[in-house]
């Protein structure tokens, strides 16, 4: 509160209080309006304090615990990008090769459960790997759509066969 108010409340408090009769009473009249005008004054301050304050970039704290992930995008829609690749390379031509070596779906899930391979399906995992390692960059430059990418691989397969 500035000055004048502060006169204003006290000269108020005084002439109040002149007509209580009771000295004690008097007593708890005075604690009380001291006690009011300390709660004012706080509130005072605390907004001078928080309008000063509330524009000002403080210090910066440690990064905090990751959050939980979000929803996942969209397959495969791009609109923003004149270079607009096929999104899922790696799962779509993974797909291509299960479908023209069956057997390989059950090398994959041997895979995931941690199973031992024997001597014919390692032939089958290196073979399909070299494919991966051919067909991966080839499908991330690539501008062409799924289907027409989907042949290249059935090509580059029969071409090696």
């Amino acid at each position: 509160m500035n000055l004048l108010q502060t006169t204003l409340y006290g000269f108020f408090t005084i002439i109040v209080g002149q007509i209580i009769i009771s000295e004690e009473f008097k007593l708890v009249f005075y604690l009380t309006m001291l006690l009011l005008y300390i709660t004012i004054n706080n509130v005072e301050y605390s907004i001078r304090y928080y309008i000063r304050l509330r524009n000002l970039k403080g210090i910066k704290g440690e990064r905090g615990d990751p959050g939980e992930p979000g929803q996942d995008g969209s397959n495969g829609v791009c609109i923003m990008s004149n270079k607009c690749g096929i999104v899922k390379c790696k799962d779509l031509i993974m797909d291509e090769l299960k479908v023209h070596f069956p057997s390989y779906k059950n090398i994959s899930d041997k895979i995931d459960d941690n199973v031992k391979l024997t001597k014919n399906e390692l032939k089958l995992q290196e073979m399909v790997n070299k494919y991966l390692n051919i067909l991966l960059p080839v499908c991330e430059n690539s501008e062409l759509p799924k289907s027409e990418f989907k042949d290249i691989i059935r090509k580059t397969i029969e071409k090696s066969n």
